[in-house]
């Protein structure tokens, strides 16, 4: 158990948590990392996601309270936990100079305020809460869980909790645009255009075998849609979807088009080998969704890369036949193959870089002060930013992982930059 851990009673599930997270974060037991934050980067709070889990509705680590050991916390908390950071994050980066702890509650509950999820027990707390902060824990608790699920085992509940959670922050982003989009407004139309590509992926190859059809139901099981459209979407699964309809319904947001086609990649990686006709109509969904072959390839490669960092004993759906376990043998592979093509860009990206260059030089020599290890540092970020499958070795808060780049380059990372060394194991593992 860590100092913090024994000092420290703090729990997402609890009463006040939200109200705790901030008096923690005042008295400086974490903090909130201003680099991060103001990152010029588009696609960052997808990379942010993707490192922490959310986008799988799963949280793998936090974006400011690491410190905190995620084993006391149980699934549910974990990811209230995750989704409430993220929202903080989402709007750090608009509101960054001028943030207000108070104007954030008011505005994730402006942004909620029409949400239809809560059970009327939750109906009747909602009412008598007089704290915001109670208020906004109820309906994180809320979306986080599923209600009710048709499944008939925990194949994929011991994996996700809410697998549509992610959409919040896309949601919640437009939201501050303009305070005209809240949740409820926009929800049903972005839930019902990924779960479109996702059972137009599932019938690719002509069968929908049983694995992708429970996938499917804890989709169906974790919509915040209502009776009319959740019978619409019990029929699309049993028959499937044409591409008509996946174009007259879909939705033209970029985030929400890449992630439906991770989850696509990711529906079909999770349970069999693609086959080359599968391939080929992943092709079409990417245009349906106003993909261009790099974002496809983005997308691509941010799934395999979930996939692989994770493994079979860490995701429920690999331990379910040899046959996904083959799969993931195979998805491991073929990233492995992208990191591969990806070493000889960077080596070329890190040769043309003339200052980085000569960081690394005066290194082999002497060792650098704090500010010259932060340029390599930032030097080797802005190289990777543009590298999706190796952007995902970025940890929150910007922070490189230099055993990963020394694995890749050793020839390029000297000694001064060698700490806590990766050790080489066989000749198989090395890339």
């Amino acid at each position: 158990m860590s100092a913090v851990d024994q000092k420290i009673n703090f729990s997402p599930g609890s009463k006040n948590w939200i109200a705790k997270f901030f008096e923690l974060l005042e008295e400086g037991v974490f903090e909130i990392d201003a680099d991060l934050i103001e990152q010029e980067e588009s696609n960052l709070t997808h990379f942010i996601s993707h490192q922490t889990g959310l986008i799988y509705g799963t949280a793998k680590s936090f974006i400011f309270s690491n410190k905190f050991s995620k084993k006391h916390f149980n699934t549910d908390e974990q990811l209230q936990l995750l989704l409430f950071e993220t929202l903080l994050f989402t709007y750090f980066r608009k509101h960054s100079q001028t943030f207000s702890k108070i104007q954030f509650i008011e505005d994730a509950l402006e942004f909620y305020k029409d949400y239809e999820g809560l059970s009327p027990r939750e109906l009747i707390e909602m009412n008598f809460h007089k704290s915001p902060f109670g208020k906004l824990e109820l309906i994180l608790k809320s979306r986080v869980g599923v209600k009710s699920s048709p499944l008939g085992s925990n194949f994929w509940l011991n994996h996700l909790s809410n697998a549509f959670i992610f959409i919040d922050i896309i949601l919640f982003r437009s939201f501050l645009q303009n305070k005209v989009n809240t949740f409820s407004r926009c929800n049903m139309r972005y839930t019902a255009s990924v779960f479109n590509g996702l059972i137009y992926t599932a019938f690719m190859d002509g069968v929908l075998e049983d694995n992708e059809k429970k996938i499917l139901q804890h989709f169906l099981a974790s919509a915040t849609l209502n009776k009319s459209l959740k019978d619409i979407y019990k029929e699309r699964i049993s028959s499937g979807i044409s591409l008509q309809i996946l174009k007259e319904e879909h939705v033209n947001d970029a985030l929400l088009g890449q992630i439906t086609f991770e989850y696509a990649h990711f529906l079909l990686q999770s349970t069999h080998l693609v086959s080359p006709i599968e391939k080929k109509k992943l092709k079409t969904l990417g245009a349906v969704l106003e993909l261009n072959e790099e974002q496809m390839l983005q997308s691509e490669e941010m799934c395999l890369a979930f996939i692989s960092q994770n493994g079979p004993e860490e995701i429920e759906i690999y331990k379910q036949s040899v046959a996904t376990s083959f799969a993931f043998k195979e998805t491991s592979n073929r990233w492995l193959r992208i990191i591969g093509r990806n070493k000889e860009r960077l080596i070329l990206e890190i040769k043309e870089s003339k200052e980085l260059m000569e960081l690394l030089q005066k290194s082999t020599k002497e060792e650098l002060n704090k500010e010259e290890k932060e340029q390599v540092k930032l030097q080797f970020y802005d190289i990777l930013k543009s590298m999706p499958s190796l952007a995902l070795f970025l940890l929150p808060g910007g922070t490189l992982l230099l055993p990963i780049v020394m694995k890749l380059v050793p020839e390029l990372v000297p000694s001064a930059f060698k700490t806590n060394e990766l050790e080489k194991t066989n000749q198989k593992d090395e890339l």
